[in-house]
C-alpha cells in the first residue's frame, strides 16, 4: 500500500507541476475508488492497532487520503479529508488535521458525530457541537473529569451506533478514538496536576489563539512526561523545527514563574530577528498573563528604557550581548535570575557571538551562591549530553525528540549526459528513511520545452539558455509554486551565486514568454501589494532588486536589507500573499515562514583565498527543517539542484546527527595555541588587544570578569575568580592540556589589565555599562581630546562631531575589519586597505538626516545595494556599537563638569541604530513605531516642542497629529506607512500588512 500511495503522490506531483503523465503510473488510471477504500481500511486497522501503531503509518494514510480526497468533490471529498484529518490527528500530527479539516465542507454532513469531529480538528469559531464545547468549557476550567465523562459518553454511542448504519457508527467511532487522543493529550492532561488553578491563565491564554491550542504535539509531550516542569534541574533538549519549542519553552517560563513572585525568568535567543519576533508573541502572551516581559535587543550598552521599572520585570526575551549587558547595569536584577533558558543553543559554535554566549553561561553557572536553573535548546546538537554535563544535567534530563508535525520529502535534480538543448533534468525523490520504498523519479521536469518561446519582435521561435544551476533554481521554483509558499536558498547575497543574482535570473526569464507559472500569477491582497511596492520604490527606488522583484510577485530576503522591510516581506510570505522568496540563511534565523517547498541553489560558498567551504549538516538540517511548517503544509519539499552537492543533504535525509558542537571559544583558543607556537611568541595583553579575531574571547572575558571584580578585591583574590571562571568554561572541559593552559594565560592576562584599570580608576566606568575594557583608554586618551565640544554640541549630524568619532573609530582594528568586508575591494586605498572616510561620514550624514536609500543614492551616485552592504556592515552595528561605548565612558569623564555630555552625543548611538535626527523621532521609534520616515516627520512637526504639550508622551502628540489630520499624513507617509503607523499608534485602521 504504501508503494500505492507513494505513485498516487507522483502522479499528483505530475499533474501539479503540468507535466505528461508517466506510462509506468498508469496502472493507476480508473482506481481511485480501489485507493480509497484500501485506505480508509488501513485507517480503521490502524484503529485497532493504535497501541503499537507508527507515527509514519498514520502520516502514510494522512497522506493518502488528502490525495484522494483533492481529486473528488461533494460529500465523498469531505469525507476523504474527514479521515484523512483522523489519521494525522490520531498519529500526534494535530497541525496537519487542523488544516486538512479545514479544506472540508461541514455542512455537507448530516449526523452529529460529523460536526463534533470537524469541530474538534477544525478548531474553527464558534463552536456549534455541544459535545466540543462541553469539551472545551471543561479544559477551561480544569474538570477532567468531565472530558472523561464525555469519552466515556462518545465510545457507549459508537457501540450503540453499530445498530444505526454506516454513517452512525463510522462517525461515531472516529469521534471517541478522536476523544480518547484528545483525553490523553490535552494540555490539562499532560501538565503535571493539570487541573490545578494555577495553569488557568496558561490554559486560557492557549485556547484564545488563532487557530486555539488545546493538545500537546508528542515531542512536547515526551519532555513534559520526562520532568521539564516542576523542578529545578539543569535539562537539555533537543526537538526538530517546527516540533513546538516555543510554545514548551513558554509553558516552561510560566510554570518557573508562577509559584515564585519574586523571580525572573531569562531566554536567551541568538538574533535580534527572533527577538523582535517573541516581543510580539510569547512577551505579549506572558505579559498578558500578569508576567511582565521585557525584550531587549540593542547593543551592549542598555537603553534607559531597557533598565527602567526592572522591579515589575518578570521575564526577559534577549540576545547574549544585551543580557550581557542588562546584567552589569542592573546587578540586582540579574540576581533576581533563577531559570535561563538558551534557545539555539547550537550557536555556541557561531564566530563572534558563540564565545560571548558560551562565557554568558559560564557566568551564570558559576554564580555563587546559587546558580539558576539552565535549559538548553537547540535542533541540531548531536553531543547534546556533553552539553548537557557540563551545565550541570544528568543522563536522565537529556529529552531527545525525532516527531515532526509536518514530514518533508528531499530530492535533487538529476540531470542526463546531454548538452544544449538536449539536455534534461529529472526530479529524484529519494524514499523516506527507515522504508524499502525506492526512489521516485519524474523525468523531464525541466526540459527545453520549458524554455522555448516565440520572439513577437523578430516573429522567430527562441530558447532561452538553460545550462547554469542559476537557471534550474529558479525553473524549479517556478513550477513548484502551484504546491505553496517556495524559498529559493543560496549562502551568499551578493557574486554570480548571490541572492541578488538569484532575482536578477528571475527578471531575466520573465522578461520572455515562457510556459512556466509565475509567481505573480500566486499573489494575493493585490491593492497591498501595489502599496508595499510604492513604499518601497520611496524608500529604495524602482530600480532596486527588492522592488522590482516584489512586482513580480517574489520577496528578496537577506541581511544587508533593513529589518523594517525585512519585517514588511516576512508579514507577507506569513500571510500567503507572495509566494516565492529569494534568501539567505536568514532564512533559518529562526523567524518562521510557511514554507511548503524550499529549493537549495547551493550549500556552499567560496571565501576571498578562493577556498570552497561548504555548509555542515547541521546547518543543513536546521534548514531544510523549514521546509513543511506545522499548520501551513502538512508536508514539504526539499529539492536540491546541484547534484554534486546531493550527498550531504541525502546524509541529512537519512537521519545523518551531524557534527558535534565544540564551542567557538575553543576554536579561538586552539587557533591562538597553533599561532603561539608557529612565532614562538610570549602572549600578552599588547597582542590581545592588536588581535582582532580575538575581540569576542577577550570582549567576553572581560564582560563577565568586571562585574566579578570588587574594590576590596586584591588582585591575587581576582586571578583565583579569573581562573574559576575559565575552568567553568565548556571550552575548558573540551581542552587538552595546551587548550586549558593558554585558556588560563588568556585569563590571567585580562585579570591583570582590569587589575591595572582599577588603578588608574577607570575600571569602574565598565561595571554596569557594558563598554569593552579594551576601548576604555583609546577612548579617555585619544578620543577625548580630539573634540572640545563634547558638552555644546547641539545637531547629532555635526560634521566635526562625526569625523572626530569616525576618525577614531578607523584606528580600531575590529573596524577596519568591518569595513574590509563592507566596501567592494576595488575601493579600498592600497596603502591601508581601508576606504576614503568621507564617503563614509557623507553617507552616515544623510542617514541621520533621515533621508531614504533611494535619495542616497541620487544624490551619492551609488547603487542601492553597495549603500546597504556599507550601512549593515559597518554603520547599524559596527559604527554604532563604537559610538555607543564612546559616549558612556566620555559621560564618565564629564560627569563632574559643567554642563557634562551634551543630549546629542548622549543619544547618538540610538540616533545611527534608528536614523533619526532628534528626540521625538528617537523616542517614537523607541516606543514601537516601525518606520523611520514616519518618526522623522512626525518628530520634526512643531508640536513636538509646543509647550502646551510637556505633558505629553511622543506618542500621545504623534497619535493626535494623525488623527486630526490624516489626509496630510497619508500623502506625506504614503497610503502603507500611513496604516502601520496610524495601527502603532492605537489608531485602528482597516487594511494592515
Amino acid at each position: 500500500m504504501s508503494r500505492w500511495i507513494a505513485d498516487a503522490d507522483t502522479r499528483q506531483s505530475v499533474a501539479s507541476f503540468a507535466l505528461s503523465p508517466l506510462p509506468d503510473l498508469q496502472y493507476q488510471e480508473g482506481r481511485l475508488l480501489d485507493l480509497y477504500a484500501t485506505l480508509v481500511s488501513e485507517l480503521f486497522d490502524l484503529l485497532r492497532t493504535s497501541e503499537v501503531s507508527d507515527q509514519r503509518d498514520w502520516a502514510s494514510v494522512g497522506n493518502g487520503l488528502a490525495l484522494v480526497a483533492s481529486q473528488w468533490r461533494g460529500r465523498t471529498q469531505a469525507d476523504a479529508f474527514f479521515y484523512s484529518a483522523s489519521a494525522y490527528y490520531l498519529g500526534g500530527m494535530s497541525a496537519s488535521a487542523y488544516l486538512t479539516m479545514n479544506r472540508a465542507q461541514p455542512g455537507l454532513w448530516d449526523v452529529d458525530a460529523f460536526r463534533a469531529c470537524y469541530d474538534l480538528l477544525a478548531r474553527r469559531r464558534p463552536i456549534q457541537s455541544p459535545q466540543v464545547a462541553a469539551l472545551l468549557d471543561a479544559l477551561a476550567d480544569g474538570n477532567s473529569d468531565e472530558i472523561s465523562a464525555v469519552l466515556a459518553t462518545a465510545k457507549r454511542t459508537a457501540e450503540l451506533a453499530l445498530q444505526l448504519g454506516p454513517d452512525e457508527w463510522v462517525s461515531a467511532r472516529l469521534l471517541a478514538a478522536l476523544l480518547d487522543r484528545f483525553h490523553d493529550s490535552n494540555i490539562r492532561a499532560v501538565l503535571p496536576d493539570g487541573d490545578s488553578e494555577r495553569w488557568t491563565p496558561l490554559v486560557k491564554s492557549l485556547l484564545e489563539r488563532r487557530p486555539p491550542v488545546w493538545d500537546f504535539f508528542p515531542s512536547q509531550i515526551e519532555a513534559i512526561e520526562a520532568g521539564l516542569l516542576g523542578t529545578d534541574r539543569t535539562y537539555s533538549m533537543q526537538m526538530p523545527t517546527g516540533a513546538g519549542k516555543t510554545a514548551l519553552t513558554e509553558t516552561l517560563i510560566y510554570d518557573h514563574l508562577v509559584g515564585r513572585p519574586d523571580d525572573v525568568a531569562a531566554l536567551l535567543v541568538p538574533y535580534r530577528s527572533l527577538a523582535r519576533e517573541l516581543r510580539t508573541t510569547m512577551g505579549r502572551r506572558l505579559t498578558q498573563m500578569g508576567l511582565g516581559t521585557r525584550t531587549v535587543y540593542g547593543g551592549t550598552v542598555p537603553t534607559p528604557e531597557e533598565t527602567q521599572d526592572l522591579d515589575t520585570i518578570r521575564a526577559v526575551i534577549a540576545t547574549p550581548e544585551a543580557m550581557a549587558g542588562l546584567l552589569g547595569s542592573a546587578p540586582e536584577f540579574a540576581e533576581r535570575i533563577s531559570l535561563l533558558v538558551c534557545d539555539e543553543g547550537h550557536l555556541l559554535d557561531a564566530e563572534g557571538r558563540g564565545v560571548g554566549l558560551e562565557l554568558l553561561l559560564a557566568r551564570f553557572r558559576a554564580r555563587t551562591p546559587s546558580a539558576p536553573r539552565t535549559v538548553f535548546v537547540s535542533a541540531v546538537v548531536p553531543n547534546i549530553e556533553e552539553i548537557n554535563a557540563w551545565l550541570g544535567g544528568s543522563e536522565e534530563t537529556v529529552v531527545r525528540s525525532e516527531f515532526r508535525p509536518a514530514g518533508a520529502e528531499y530530492s535533487v535534480l538529476r540531470r542526463n549526459k546531454g548538452t544544449g538543448r538536449n539536455m534534461r533534468l529529472a526530479l529524484e525523490i529519494r524514499a523516506p528513511s527507515g522504508t524499502n520504498l525506492p526512489t521516485r523519479s519524474i523525468p523531464d521536469f525541466i526540459s527545453v520545452s520549458d524554455f522555448e518561446y516565440f520572439n513577437e519582435t523578430t516573429k522567430r521561435h527562441r530558447t532561452y539558455k538553460f545550462d547554469s544551476y542559476k537557471t534550474h533554481a529558479i525553473a524549479a521554483a517556478r513550477k513548484a509554486l502551484p504546491l505553496g509558499t517556495v524559498a529559493v536558498f543560496t549562502r551568499t547575497k551578493r557574486g554570480t551565486q548571490g541572492v541578488i543574482s538569484l532575482a536578477e535570473e528571475l527578471a531575466d526569464q520573465l522578461a520572455v514568454p515562457l510556459s512556466m507559472p509565475k509567481p505573480a500569477e500566486f499573489v494575493t491582497g493585490e491593492d497591498l501589494l501595489a502599496d508595499i511596492g510604492t513604499y518601497l520604490m520611496v524608500e529604495y527606488g524602482n530600480s532596486w532588486v527588492g522592488t522590482t522583484a516584489l512586482a513580480a510577485g517574489a520577496v528578496v530576503h537577506h541581511g544587508d536589507i533593513p529589518q523594517e522591510t525585512r519585517d514588511v516581506f516576512e508579514e507577507i510570505v506569513a500571510a500567503g500573499n507572495v509566494r516565492m522568496v529569494l534568501c539567505t540563511s536568514t532564512l533559518a534565523e529562526g523567524v518562521n515562514l510557511p514554507i511548503r517547498t524550499l529549493v537549495v541553489y547551493t550549500t556552499q560558498i567560496s571565501t576571498a583565498e578562493g577556498t570552497i567551504v561548504p555548509m555542515l549538516a547541521r546547518e543543513i538540517r536546521n534548514l531544510v527543517g523549514r521546509a513543511g511548517r506545522p499548520g501551513s503544509a502538512t508536508k514539504g519539499l526539499v529539492i536540491c539542484v546541484n547534484d554534486n552537492q546531493w550527498d550531504i543533504i541525502d546524509h541529512v535525509a537519512e537521519g545523518a546527527i551531524g557534527e558535534p558542537v565544540e564551542g567557538a571559544l575553543l576554536k579561538n583558543i586552539e587557533h591562538l595555541v597553533r599561532v603561539l607556537a608557529s612565532s614562538n611568541r610570549n602572549l600578552d595583553n599588547l597582542a590581545l588587544e592588536a588581535t582582532s579575531w580575538l575581540y569576542p574571547l577577550v570582549d567576553g572575558i572581560d564582560a563577565n570578569l568586571i562585574e566579578l571584580l570588587r574594590e576590596d578585591m586584591g588582585d591575587e583574590e581576582f586571578r583565583r575568580v579569573a581562573a574559576s571562571l575559565a575552568s567553568s568554561t565548556y571550552g575548558w572541559q573540551r581542552s587538552d592540556e595546551d587548550g586549558r593552559s593558554a585558556l588560563e594565560t588568556v585569563f590571567a592576562l585580562r585579570a591583570e589589565r582590569l587589575s591595572g584599570l582599577r588603578t588608574s580608576g577607570r575600571a569602574s566606568w565598565a561595571v554596569g555599562t557594558g563598554v569593552k575594557a579594551r576601548v576604555i583608554d583609546s577612548i579617555a586618551d585619544s578620543l577625548a581630546p580630539a573634540f572640545d565640544r563634547w558638552g555644546t554640541v547641539e545637531d547629532p549630524d555635526d560634521v566635526e562631531l562625526l569625523s572626530v568619532l569616525l576618525a577614531w573609530a578607523w584606528r580600531q582594528p575590529d573596524f577596519g575589519d568591518a569595513l574590509r568586508d563592507a566596501y567592494p575591494d576595488k575601493e579600498l586605498i592600497p596603502t591601508t586597505q581601508l576606504p576614503d572616510p568621507g564617503d563614509l561620514l557623507e553617507q552616515l550624514r544623510r542617514w541621520l538626516a533621515g533621508q531614504t536609500f533611494a535619495q542616497m543614492s541620487v544624490e551619492m551616485k551609488s547603487d542601492v545595494d553597495r549603500l546597504l552592504r556599507i550601512h549593515t556592515g559597518a554603520v547599524s552595528y559596527a559604527f554604532s556599537t563604537l559610538v555607543e561605548q564612546a559616549v558612556v565612558v566620555l559621560g564618565k569623564l564629564l560627569a563632574d563638569s559643567d554642563p557634562g555630555l551634551a543630549p546629542a552625543v548622549a543619544m547618538l548611538p540610538d540616533f545611527i541604530r534608528y536614523g533619526v535626527h532628534s528626540l521625538p523621532a528617537r523616542n517614537l521609534m523607541v516606543d514601537g513605531l516601525r518606520h523611520r520616515r514616519a518618526a522623522n516627520l512626525l518628530g520634526d512637526d512643531p508640536a513636538m516642542v509646543d509647550p502646551r504639550n510637556g505633558l505629553l508622551s511622543e506618542r500621545d502628540v504623534a497619535r493626535a497629529l494623525v488623527q486630526r489630520d490624516p489626509g496630510r499624513w497619508r500623502d506625506d507617509l504614503g497610503q502603507f506607512v500611513y496604516q502601520r503607523t496610524a495601527r502603532d499608534l492605537g489608531l485602528s485602521q482597516s487594511r494592515e500588512a
